[in-house]
């Protein structure tokens, strides 16, 4: 009996095309744009304008990457001053993202605001900042805290105004105001 084909002949060219690869050069992502360009542990980063310091950020690890502007803070506490060299704002979070480019601030769990100018200390657990429009805004489903003078409410659909300095709740509002009765001299 006369063989046809050699078995090997058809099976290492068919495995050799089908496991072959093409690579292509042109589209190949660069690693760099996904590190981070700069690591920072324990860092302080101070702001100033005019000569006199505007804000303030310490913390634990900062990363800073160089594909778009942004930053990324572990445990951040920050401070910020107003143009007369008054303690305005403090607060802290587990994370902070900071998008440079587009001047957008996103902070991340056990998120603590205190602003001294308005009297109001805020808790949550996601925020995002606008620095263009001066815009705090949480989630449509988020759970925001609000303390002043007070009044403490709990909502969701938070946002608040740096511009008009108000700040209002779309649903689920709760809270408790305690106020003192004022006791007349005798």
């Amino acid at each position: 009996m006369k063989k046809i084909f050699s078995s090997r002949k058809i099976i290492i060219p068919l495995i050799l095309c089908i496991c072959s690869c093409s690579l292509k050069y042109e589209e190949g992502k660069n690693i760099e744009d996904k590190m981070p360009e700069l690591i920072f542990t324990n860092a302080e980063l101070n702001r100033y304008n005019d000569g006199n310091r505007s804000m303030q950020l310490k913390a634990e690890q900062l990363e800073q990457y160089k594909d778009n502007g942004s930053a990324y803070a572990r445990n951040p506490v920050f401070s910020t001053w107003t143009t007369d060299k008054k303690l305005d704002t403090t607060g802290r979070c587990n994370l902070l993202s900071v998008n440079s480019k587009e001047d957008i601030y996103t902070l991340f769990s056990e998120i603590q605001i205190n602003n001294f100018s308005n009297d109001v200390e805020i808790h949550a657990q996601n925020l995002k900042f606008n620095g263009n429009t001066k815009q705090l805004s949480a989630g449509k489903d988020e759970q925001v805290e609000i303390r002043r003078q007070g009044l403490s409410m709990i909502g969701t659909g938070f946002s608040a105004s740096g511009v008009s300095n108000s700040f209002s709740f779309s649903s689920g509002v709760d809270g408790t105001l305690i106020t003192e009765d004022e006791v007349e001299p005798e």
